[in-house]
């Protein structure tokens, strides 16, 4: 393809372009630029994650409407997380995660004459001075080179000082397409017998904010956002995050994104690569946003059993967490691609999570084994809060799939009070002291299992 001088190809928010030969070319006499819309903002100072879908893009023209002292990149090779603190009161406590890198060095600032290398991520705010349509989407138009196609490998790092944290990298689609999670993860997904030229770990993770900035949310600045706003998508689904919109099988152009490099990789070092096979249009008409609540793959195989609740709040907390029954997942941890670890920094606002048997870690996905799920299954649930102010929280079913799970009750149970309440006919508020909360509630599915002083509550009762 060839865009002789004075010619324009524009590619619009919701548009795709599509190269399906790696060696294709795209040369660029006139001008071409890849127009992509930013989640809708509700304030200035919150970060869109960029990555440029056109070659030799210049940060200062296509990211033009960010605030010039709030771009980034980041480096995973000074990710390192050995400490940990409550609140953000800078005392440190060895061998605890918060997910924040110690020496507050991972994220450093890129000036408008850098050039935004392909499939590398750029984090960015808008521009106060640009701010002007609270809870808009603004547009951002990537421009300077033609099309980035074919092969294209992105260096990965891993920080081995402690291989208790995440190992995370920052990267992005490079094309002006959509590209399919399960394919960029069949690529790059590290398995010792059957890929070892992956790198990575099975989950993605993505930036959608929604809860403001506290001086008690962990980080390395005086006031940080809440890690628990990231959305999550692996091999058993995905969950919403902050914005309360659930990431489907596809990476929209211009969109980065958060993944892991795995510890099980021999070296601290290595790619993550991108190629035409993974690109798609998709089915959803909107490549602009990684958010869409839409089935985007076709199947003739029976449809799994998965269960989506949520974690809500008076005072404006939001979770979702995953649990599907998916072939080759186990009741164990399995990994990444099937059990997402949720991000739960100390001192977190508040976060639902679910449980695994052997296992001290948090998840915000947690596949397991279609064949456990019958009558006598039971799902464990964690909670932590630290809001200590009067607060009213409520657990309810986001989404049912599924045969089994479309057709059968589900029941929670509140262990720290001994009820059971009927979840699929509705929601069920309580309170909580602050802590940190591993075997109050379950999900259950048998009522004829229970005792007869654990009786099912009336579904439209308030239990506080």
């Amino acid at each position: 393809m060839t865009v002789d001088a004075g010619g324009i190809i524009i590619v619009q928010p919701y548009g795709a372009f599509i190269q399906n030969n790696d060696s294709g070319t795209a040369i660029n006499n006139g001008t071409i630029q890849v127009a992509k819309n930013t989640a809708p903002l509700n304030n200035w100072y919150e970060y869109t994650y960029w990555s440029s879908p056109v070659s030799n893009a210049l940060v200062g023209v296509s990211l033009s409407d960010s605030d010039s002292d709030r771009r980034f990149i980041f480096n995973a090779s000074q990710f390192n997380d050995q400490y940990a603190e409550t609140g953000n009161d800078n005392n440190l406590v060895f061998g605890l995660q918060d997910d924040i890198d110690d020496e507050g060095d991972d994220w450093q600032q890129v000036n408008g004459a850098t050039i935004m290398k392909p499939g590398v991520g750029y984090a960015a705010t808008h521009s106060e001075i640009a701010y002007v349509n609270p809870g808009a989407n603004y547009r951002y138009t990537f421009e300077g080179g033609t099309f980035n196609n074919g092969v294209i490998s992105v260096p990965v790092n891993r920080n081995d000082i402690t291989t208790a944290d995440f190992n995370w990298n920052f990267i992005g689609n490079p094309y002006p397409s959509a590209v399919d999670i399960d394919a960029f993860m069949t690529q790059n997904m590290y398995n010792a017998a059957t890929n070892q030229s992956g790198t990575l770990e099975g989950a993605i993770y993505f930036w959608s904010q929604n809860t403001n900035y506290s001086p008690t949310a962990n980080g390395n600045q005086a006031l940080n956002f809440d890690t628990t706003d990231y959305a999550a998508h692996n091999g058993t689904g995905g969950t919403q995050g902050g914005d309360g919109l659930t990431p489907n099988d596809f990476i929209p152009s211009g969109q980065a994104f958060f993944v892991s490099f795995s510890d099980s990789y021999p070296t601290n070092s290595g790619t993550v690569v991108f190629n035409n096979a993974m690109r798609s249009l998709g089915l959803s008409p909107d490549n602009s946003q990684f958010f869409k609540n839409s089935n985007s793959k076709k199947s003739s195989t029976p449809v799994a059993n998965k269960l989506w609740v949520n974690l809500t709040s008076d005072n404006g907390v939001f979770n979702q967490i995953l649990i599907g029954y998916v072939n080759g997942a186990t009741n164990s941890n399995d990994g990444a691609y099937y059990d997402a670890r949720k991000i739960v920094a100390p001192k977190a606002f508040a976060a639902l999570y679910s449980t695994i048997e052997n296992s001290n870690k948090k998840f915000a996905i947690q596949g397991k084994a279609p064949n456990s799920l019958n009558e006598d299954e039971i799902i464990n649930l964690g909670f932590t809060t630290h809001i200590d102010v009067a607060t009213l929280y409520t657990l309810s079913v986001a989404q049912l799939q599924g045969d089994f799970l479309t057709n059968n009750p589900v029941y929670l149970k509140d262990n720290k009070l001994n009820i059971t309440h009927d979840l699929s006919a509705s929601d069920y508020t309580f309170t909580s002291e602050v802590g940190e909360f591993n075997s109050r509630f379950e999900i259950v599915f048998n009522a004829n299992a229970l005792s007869t002083e654990n009786a099912v509550l009336d579904s439209k009762a308030l239990r506080i």
